[in-house]
């Protein structure tokens, strides 16, 4: 199953141009969430640091976290490894009597 992403990139169409981090909300509507920046590189950074990519090297191998510096973590892009998530709950249906 792919992860879904939550937060994306938006252009606001003006010159010169701006973008925008944008959260996808429980009601399927987009927020801004940043921006608006006129350097798309910041903006990409956000928005992985947002949806909790993995930092990857330049061979495109995963980075790994360094013991030595606990107030951040290497391992994801931003420092900060993402909240997770709490599970959904599972609906209970009413059992019929077959009498």
């Amino acid at each position: 199953m792919a992860k879904s992403k939550n937060y994306v990139i938006s252009e606001t169409g003006e010159f010169p141009a701006q973008y925008k981090v944008l959260h996808l909300e429980e009601d399927g509507i987009y927020r801004p969430v940043f921006g608006p920046d006129p350097d798309l590189e910041d903006a990409e950074r956000k928005c992985a640091e947002m949806n909790g990519e993995r930092a990857r090297n330049d061979k495109g191998q995963l980075v790994a976290d360094d013991p030595s510096t606990p107030d951040v973590n290497e391992a994801y892009v931003g420092g900060k490894k993402p909240k997770k998530k709490a599970p959904a709950k599972k609906k209970t249906t009413a059992k019929k009597n077959n009498y």
